[in-house]
């Protein structure tokens, strides 16, 4: 699998400083927001939402936008469908990837490469709320008055190679995440924003299988 379609994994941004955003504050000390997002995040079971997902290119100066629709269920289920400008499906069951483009189904072992099989675990553990656990990433924990920033930046060759700063925007009021920020090794960069998001609803097991 190409690298663009890795970042598609994950795309499931901006320049990669250890220093403090602007409009956010250093938290020093990890471990309340630890505690607080892994007890929090133990009581989703199933999220959906829509996303913009927006493409960064220092080739481009216009921006590639496109919008769909996101689903998440425990254990380890993730479905992104792109819906507009056009149609592109990626699902993710444990440790097997469905990827769906033009009528044509791809089938992947997230097993089968090891950035891959990171960056499938990454997904996951965002979403599950392990992520700050994750010791292939030096992570920094900034606030302000409504989000938490939460930044990893790679110390694993393979996943420096493709990525230089994952940025998480965390809701300070359910501390689900409301947007990933994704800069690639090459200095593009995208943006995924979640909208409309619904806590717990009922999804059935079929929609994470692609025949």
């Amino acid at each position: 699998m190409n690298k663009f379609s890795l970042s598609f994994l994950f795309i499931a941004c901006f320049s990669l400083v250890n220093a403090q955003p602007s409009g956010y504050k250093t938290v020093k000390d990890l471990n309340p927001f630890k505690t607080k997002f892994n007890q929090e995040s133990q009581s989703i079971f199933s999220i959906t939402s829509d996303f913009t997902q927006t493409k960064n290119l220092k080739m481009l100066a216009e921006k590639i936008m496109s919008k769909g629709q996101f689903s998440f269920k425990k254990n380890n289920k993730v479905r992104m469908e792109y819906l507009t400008p056009y149609k592109y499906l990626l699902v993710i069951n444990n440790n097997t990837i469905y990827i769906k483009k033009d009528n044509k189904l791809n089938t992947y072992s997230a097993k089968s490469n090891k950035a891959f099989n990171q960056i499938n675990k990454l997904i996951l553990e965002c979403v599950q709320g392990s992520v700050i656990n994750n010791k292939d990433f030096n992570t920094s924990l900034f606030e302000n008055e409504t989000i938490f920033l939460l930044q990893l930046i790679p110390n694993k060759k393979e996943m420096k190679n493709l990525f230089q700063t994952i940025q998480i925007y965390i809701d300070k009021k359910n501390y689900t995440v409301n947007k990933l920020n994704l800069i690639e090794a090459s200095g593009d960069n995208t943006e995924l924003q979640f909208t409309n998001k619904n806590i717990n609803p009922t999804l059935s097991d079929d929609i994470y299988i692609l025949k």
